[in-house]
């Protein structure tokens, strides 16, 4: 019982990194051309808008910011194994999906629609990549496809 309370907390906790990293740090941070986060608004968000969504470039970002996530999350290893290996393992499933999806379009735009509306559609809205989790419990979640107004009226 306890090894999945680890995991479910473990995947819990690096949602809400997740999430906060990406609207706090990429699109907060990010909007101020000097900041070091800038990259994300400047080059991604700009290359996939106006590529279809697709982005063939690995990110370096990602990569450099993998072993520091690992690294500051390290003291866990510890105490709490599990929870540790499981950050750890969503930190790098963010990595793989998240570079997936910008080299296959259709299949973002059908199975992760989030990450999609949020490039395509709206990007103060739906923050998370790998799950929606913290998007749907702070109300952040923008579904196009429930949008009041899109409804057929009965």
């Amino acid at each position: 019982m306890l090894l999945f309370i680890s995991i479910l907390f473990g995947i819990l906790y690096a949602n809400v990194v997740e999430y906060c990293i990406h609207r706090y740090l990429f699109h907060g941070l990010g909007r101020s051309g000097s900041s070091i986060f800038a990259f994300h608004l400047r080059v991604h968000h700009m290359i996939s808008r106006r590529d279809g969504f697709v982005d063939m470039r690995a990110s370096h970002n990602e990569l450099i910011g993998l072993p520091i996530l690992v690294l500051l999350h390290s003291p866990l290893l510890l105490i709490l194994p599990t929870f540790f290996y499981t950050v750890t393992a969503y930190a790098i499933m963010f990595v793989a999906i998240h570079n997936t999806l910008h080299h296959y379009p259709r299949f973002a735009q059908k199975y992760y629609w989030w990450h999609w509306n949020h490039h395509m559609q709206n990007q103060n809205k739906s923050w998370g990549v790998v799950l929606p989790l913290t998007d749907i419990v702070v109300g952040t979640l923008e579904d196009p496809r429930t949008k009041i107004k899109d409804r057929p009226i009965t």
